[in-house]
C-alpha cells in the first residue's frame, strides 16, 4: 500500500487500552462521545498529562499517562460518512456547541476531523453563551466568538463515532509510558 494512504496518528490516554471501545469516550466533547485522535504527536501528549493532572487533582488518584501510536487507512475513508472541518468557522463553532450540550452527540458521521476546541476555546466559547459578545446567534456576537477563538493556534483532532469506523486504525506497537 501506499505510505500516503497510510497517516500516523496518536491518542493520549490515562488507560491501558487492550481494545477500543467508543462507548467509553468522555461526553460533552468537541464531536461527541467517541475516540480521539491527533495527527500531532505533542498534542496527544499534552492531553494525556493534562488528563493525569486533573486525575490527581479532582479524585486524588495517581493514574499514568500512556501515548498510543495508529496507522490510519486514508483510502478506506471513503467507506465511512465522514465530516471535515478545514477550520474553526461559524459551522465549526456551532458544531462544536452542539456536540457539548449532550450527553453522546449531534451528528450521524462515523469520522469527524477538524480543529480541537482546547480550554482557552472553551473560555471563549463560555463568554459567548453567557452572552458577554452580544445576543447569541447574532452576527455581532458570532463574529466576535470567532476572532477570539484564534483558530490559527489550535491543533486537529480526528473523531472516531463508532466501532465500525475503528476499522480504520491498526495499533503500532505498545504504549509509551509518559
Amino acid at each position: 500500500m501506499d505510505n500516503k494512504a497510510l497517516k500516523i496518528v496518536y491518542h493520549g490516554s490515562t488507560s491501558i487500552i487492550e481494545a477500543i471501545d467508543v462507548s467509553k469516550g468522555k461526553p460533552y466533547k468537541d464531536f461527541g462521545r467517541g475516540f480521539y485522535l491527533s495527527e500531532d504527536k505533542n498534542h496527544a501528549i499534552n492531553i494525556a498529562l493534562r488528563n493525569r493532572r486533573i486525575e490527581k487533582e479532582r479524585f486524588g488518584r495517581n493514574t499514568e499517562a500512556y501515548l498510543y501510536t495508529y496507522k490510519m487507512d486514508m483510502l478506506k475513508l471513503s467507506d465511512f460518512k465522514i465530516k471535515v472541518f478545514n477550520g474553526a468557522d461559524l459551522e465549526w463553532v456551532q458544531f462544536v456547541l452542539a456536540n457539548r450540550k449532550i450527553r453522546s452527540r449531534s451528528h450521524n458521521f462515523d469520522v469527524v476531523i477538524g480543529p480541537t476546541a482546547d480550554d482557552d476555546t472553551m473560555v471563549v466559547i463560555n463568554a459567548y453563551l453567557d452572552g458577554l459578545y452580544g445576543t447569541i446567534n447574532s452576527e455581532e456576537a458570532l463574529s466576535i466568538l470567532l476572532k477570539n477563538i484564534e483558530a490559527e493556534n489550535l491543533p486537529g483532532q480526528i473523531f472516531i463515532a463508532n466501532n465500525n469506523a475503528l476499522k480504520l486504525l491498526t495499533k503500532r506497537g505498545k504504549a509509551e509510558r509518559l
